[in-house]
């Protein structure tokens, strides 16, 4: 029977550039390493196969259809709210259809064809256009690389979202439509055409995090997934706004109940860590205790965004808590309680000077150089930055100057170090180190704003440290004009935009 388009260009809507020929399989798509195979005239229904993925009391099954229907606009998706309390609404299993085409192969983004690009969708409105990025492996890859270390993060960044979309569609669409029309003016190579910033679709989308009800897991998944959206949303949107971090405290706060189950399980990394992690680190700035404290696993844990530093997160914790105590507590310099709150930032800065990050078997196999190397970056500016934190609760500025100029160095010389290399910046997508980098500046003038140059690359953590300059220049300043405290105290007053990890 004559072969008329393979599964992939037929759903694209790209029929009349499939290259069929005589082969099952689409030249086109296996140039693009897209697993397709030829659809013909008269269709046979298979069942779909699940591949099931379990972690824990949790799995995830990958549907893998094999007839490429596209998903109806009019069909009706299970909101979490409304989800049975049976014993399967606790595990994360497979949704329960088997019509919509799932492709899980190896993004190769640079290799984009021209009809791929004349095809890309101008906006993003309808559930069938979330549905239709997320499945697209071009146009998943291109938004969502600035949240992940590299393409070996995308295939399962892609299951979870799509089962999370899937099941909570009527609670999740609409923020996360916002946030795929915004990514596109983020994109490093234009694959989807850029869109303007749809703030009242946004609007709805956090009208629904705040009403949203968690009973199972998917809910929760669906919180913090929304969440993270509506947090980018706003800190790309709203330069000088302070509601950014009370979003993620919000997602994090409705799945607090169910996050110390999630964080053993090893496929919602891509849920659960971010968060925690943008919590753990606006609260060091802004000396408050974060919502989760993420306690020592058993397993390695190696995340597109946390990248190594999952056990240094129970010492950032560690140390709001205290300087949480010490603003609060205001103790007098000498005092009984002065000493053991200072005795246990000594406790806590010991381990974390003997800390280095986990790794696991096969890294860079499992990952890639330019990857694992940022990885490492990230996890070495962390720590010297929770060391630069630990420094300034002790010393305002101008006092033990040197001490902090040496934690600043470190910090800029690991940051040199990455990039120098020009197949860094160009193969890896993300680089989460704009905390690091913003403590450094504050203590030397030249190093940071050549890196900020450098670093443009990764355009969401320039744009987000570009943005932190004023408060940096506030510090500087404080300084040089005899400020007695320590710089957290210019943050209440000062830093009027959000402090991204």
């Amino acid at each position: 029977m004559m072969a008329k388009a393979c599964d992939h260009c037929n759903f694209s809507k790209a029929k009349e550039t499939c290259t069929v020929g005589a082969s099952p399989t689409c030249l086109k798509c296996s140039r693009l390493k897209i697993g397709s195979v030829a659809r013909h005239t008269k269709r046979m229904r298979h069942r779909s196969s699940a591949k099931a993925f379990r972690h824990g009391d949790l799995q995830v099954s990958t549907i893998v259809s094999r007839q490429g229907v596209k998903p109806k606009e009019s069909e009706t998706y299970a909101s979490p709210s409304s989800s049975s309390s049976s014993s399967s609404s606790s595990s994360l299993s497979s949704p329960p259809r088997d019509d919509v085409p799932w492709t899980p192969e190896s993004p190769d983004v640079m290799r984009m064809s021209p009809e791929k690009l004349l095809a890309a969708p101008t906006n993003f409105q309808t559930t069938s256009d979330a549905f239709r990025t997320v499945m697209d492996v071009e146009q998943f890859s291109v938004i969502h690389a600035p949240f992940v270390f590299g393409n070996s993060f995308i295939p399962l960044s892609q299951k979870v979202i799509y089962v999370i979309l899937q099941l909570s569609a009527p609670v999740l669409t609409e923020g996360y439509l916002a946030f795929l029309g915004l990514m596109t003016n983020y994109q490093k190579s234009p694959i989807i055409r850029r869109s303007e910033p749809d703030v009242f679709r946004a609007a709805k989308g956090l009208q629904r995090l705040r009403s949203v009800k968690i009973t199972n897991d998917y809910d929760a998944a669906c919180a913090l997934f929304l969440g993270q959206t509506m947090y980018v949303f706003d800190v790309l949107t709203t330069p000088y706004s302070r509601t950014a971090h009370a979003i993620v405290r919000s997602s994090l706060m409705s799945a607090k109940a169910w996050l110390p189950r999630m964080v053993h399980t090893p496929i919602m990394d891509t849920i659960t860590m971010t968060p925690i992690l943008v919590d753990t680190v606006e609260c060091l700035v802004h000396r408050e205790i974060p919502i989760i404290r993420l306690d020592p696993q058993r397993r390695v844990i190696v995340d597109r965004y946390l990248g190594l530093c999952a056990t240094l997160l129970p010492h950032l914790y560690d140390i709001c808590v205290c300087s949480n105590a010490l603003k609060r507590e205001a103790p007098a310099v000498g005092s009984e309680s002065y000493s053991a709150y200072h005795d246990r930032l000594d406790e806590i800065e010991e381990t974390i000077r003997r800390w280095r990050p986990q790794t696991p078997a096969g890294l860079f196999e499992s990952y890639g150089q330019h990857a694992v190397l940022a990885m490492v970056t990230q996890a070495n500016v962390y720590r010297l930055a929770a060391l630069l934190i630990l420094h300034r609760l002790r010393y305002p500025l101008g006092v033990e100057d040197e001490a902090a100029w040496k934690l600043a160095n470190g910090i800029f010389s690991e940051l040199s170090f990455f990039a120098k290399s020009a197949a860094n910046l160009k193969d890896t997508s993300a680089l989460p180190v704009v905390f690091p980098l913003t403590m450094a500046m504050f203590e030397i003038y030249g190093p940071g704003e050549d890196l900020v140059e450098r670093l443009t690359s990764f355009t969401l953590q320039s744009v987000c440290v570009g943005r932190l300059q004023e408060f940096v220049k506030v510090a500087r300043a404080s300084r040089e004009s005899g400020f007695e405290g320590v710089w957290f105290d210019l943050v209440d007053t000062h830093l009027r935009v959000a402090m991204p990890p």
